[in-house]
């Protein structure tokens, strides 16, 4: 079963149940060609609370639609898929890898109301800022906490700001406070500008101290200290006092990079 859901403009929404069949198929189809036909930029909010495939004798129909769309993947904008089910979110990251220019996100359907706003452009960051840079009273000493999955927006908010500190000239030191890792976007690990900051990173930073973060990260910390120029060290989250003073500076505020 399908149902076309309200959105604001530019936005396809739908809700999935049971199995689609080839009227929902062509709806589907249908609703696709016409925003891309209408429209620079589409977005497609899609509800799965079950599903259970598509008729076989309806995909023969529909195969050469949708390759033809393959060309037009760059006026596909954001895509959120809401659901509880297990493997449509593992389904989903797939399809995400495959296609990295196009911004999916899962929700849960607890988040069904904030995945919208994403799609419909009133929310910038998907699941809220998960990075938040702390000021320090050192010009060199620079910190960061991070908290959940990090986006394209937010990858690239923190290199311009890094690569503007790389730009003065001068040995770095760095402070990563580390909560929940959630993973990235592939957009995030691989944009032209995030790249260059961890590349820049590596050459100019003396000390980096990582604070707290899931038990695997204290041995991967210790792994690579050996082979990397910079002195690395983990400290645990209660003693972060220790690690801002062995980097010789003092935090003084923090803020979001994107809203």
């Amino acid at each position: 079963m399908l149902e076309v859901l309200s959105a604001t403009d530019h936005v396809i929404a739908l809700k999935i149940t049971g199995k689609l069949g080839a009227e929902e198929l062509e709806t589907v189809t249908g609703l696709v060609e016409a925003s891309l036909a209408a429209t620079e930029t589409t977005h497609i909010f899609i509800e799965v609370s079950d599903f259970s495939g598509f008729d076989p004798f309806a995909l023969p129909a529909y195969f050469p639609r949708a390759f033809a769309m393959l060309g037009k993947l760059n006026r596909f904008g954001r895509i959120a898929v809401v659901s509880d089910l297990r493997w449509i979110r593992w389904a989903t990251r797939l399809e995400s890898a495959l296609l990295p220019h196009i911004r999916y996100e899962t929700f849960t359907e607890d988040e069904r109301d904030q995945a919208l706003a994403w799609v419909e452009g009133r929310r910038e960051l998907p699941h809220g800022a998960s990075i938040r840079i702390i000021e320090t009273d050192k010009p060199d000493v620079l910190g960061f906490a991070l908290d959940g999955k990090i986006s394209a927006a937010e990858a690239e908010a923190i290199a311009e700001h890094f690569n503007n500190s790389l730009e003065r000239g001068r040995p770095l030191r760095l402070l990563g406070r580390v909560g929940q890792i959630e993973g990235a976007e592939l957009g995030a690990l691989f944009g032209h500008k995030y790249l260059e900051m961890k590349i820049g990173m590596l050459e100019r930073v003396e000390r980096y101290a990582v604070v707290g973060g899931p038990i695997w990260l204290c041995a991967w910390v210790a792994a690579l200290d050996p082979i990397l120029k910079m002195d690395l060290r983990h400290f645990p989250a209660d003693e972060e006092a220790r690690a801002w003073a062995w980097l010789g500076a003092r935090p003084q505020s923090e803020n979001p990079l994107v809203a």
